[in-house]
């Protein structure tokens, strides 16, 4: 008898092995069956592309040069547009003379500041502390993703909302004996100054200092008066460095600028019949401007064509350009982003697989626009009724043995 209840104990042990055994390859076979899928999905978000061509060419607006010299300190930002008579900057003896001009503009902005806090406060106190809140958070994205151009606004929006609500709630009666104490301090920092030489103006427009300027010298009428093959040559050979002697910046007195460049005849006929085109400098000015094509000019001889576009839109970084090369979009499209990783073609249909929970459904994409790496597609309900997608749909890009109604 106890030879067969050990000999029962050791059946059970070794049936109890091979149950494990068993539950233990069918998890090994379920976890390869699902890492070994690696489903990967992407959202399908509204976007928009464009139909691009990158060419080189010159920049060039019509200028005026502003005489100056010596330690200039200028007193009006790149850009900034100006008037006959305007002092652009003023021309330092002394290094200390600089210091007091940044003291004084730091005094002229706070007491701006207090001013404005002073005169417009409020009695509702949760509307005060929302404008608080809402400023700080304007402040800290701006830090956050490298504004700092429109910092100074944001610091200044910022403080005034907290001395507004100081005031409102008690903590101060108000900013006149400091306003008085540092208007004190501007007249007698503005005296040393007001001896100043300083430089002016001589025309209306866009003013640019010495520094931001290009470094090359742009001749219009050559630009103008040149054929495809001239100016192929021109861009080819470059253009001389720009003479500074003696000049303080110089003035943009248009409204707009030109664009000068050369392409062959196969992009010239891209550009046929399109009236209006969006044009960039990656790297310098990003967001595309709206620019007319102004001149389309082929040469059968040489395979060439001489294209110029005009741009309205002045600022400081398009102030600096000389010789670039700009990307110019023909035609903007609006849609939605699909990765051209997903695309399928299933029975003779374009289309996409899509993640619904745990099912993956097949479903047909008119394309509207494309490149190497997107497809762009309509938005809902634009276009007909052959785009299955919708604008948040999970797009599956990556996954293996991919089926309608299949189970993920």
């Amino acid at each position: 008898m106890p030879q067969n209840k050990n000999t029962a104990r050791r059946m059970l042990q070794i049936a109890g092995v091979a149950l494990l055994a068993i539950v233990t390859l069918y998890l090994a076979v379920q976890f390869y069956v699902i890492f070994n899928q690696s489903y990967k999905t992407e959202t399908a978000i509204r976007y928009t592309m464009s139909d691009s061509v990158s060419l080189q060419g010159v920049v060039y607006f019509d200028t005026v040069k502003v005489q100056g010299s010596g330690d200039l300190g200028y007193l009006v930002s790149d850009g900034e547009r100006v008037t006959n008579g305007t002092v652009v900057a003023e021309c330092y003896t002394e290094s200390s003379q600089g210091l007091l001009r940044e003291r004084l503009d730091r005094l002229h902005r706070t007491i701006n500041l207090l001013t404005k806090s002073q005169n417009s406060t409020g009695s509702d106190l949760s509307v005060l502390t929302n404008q608080t809140r809402q400023a700080l958070y304007n402040l800290l994205d701006k830090l956050d993703t490298a504004q700092y151009s429109g910092i100074t606004d944001a610091e200044d929006e910022f403080l005034q909302a907290q001395n507004r609500l100081q005031v409102s709630t008690g903590q101060v009666s108000g900013f006149d004996s400091t306003i008085a104490a540092l208007q004190q301090e501007y007249d007698e920092v503005k005296t040393k100054l007001d001896t100043l030489q300083t430089v002016k103006a001589t025309t209306n427009g866009y003013f640019t200092g010495t520094d931001a300027m290009p470094t090359v010298a742009v001749d219009g009428a050559a630009l103008a008066d040149a054929d495809a093959a001239a100016l192929q040559q021109i861009l080819t050979n470059g253009l001389p460095a720009a003479d500074t002697t003696d000049c303080a910046g110089q003035i943009a007195t248009g409204f707009g600028w030109l664009f000068y460049t050369v392409c062959d005849a196969e992009t010239a006929a891209r550009f046929q019949d399109v009236g209006t085109v969006g044009i960039s400098i990656p790297g310098k000015q990003n967001t595309p401007l709206s620019a007319t094509v102004k001149e389309l000019t082929p040469d059968k001889e040489t395979g060439l064509a001489k294209l110029v576009l005009e741009c309205q839109t002045v600022n400081a970084d398009i102030l600096s350009l000389g010789i670039e090369t700009a990307r110019i979009d023909l035609k903007t499209y609006e849609g939605i982003r699909l990765d051209k990783a997903a695309l399928h073609i299933v029975e003779g249909n374009r289309g996409v697989y899509v993640k619904y929970g745990n099912l993956q459904r097949f479903l047909k994409i008119t394309i509207l626009y494309e490149d190497e790496n997107y497809i762009l597609i309509p938005a809902d309900g634009q276009l007909g009724t052959d785009n299955e997608v919708r604008l948040y749909d999970e797009i599956i890009v990556q996954g293996k043995n991919l089926q309608d109604g299949k189970l993920i």
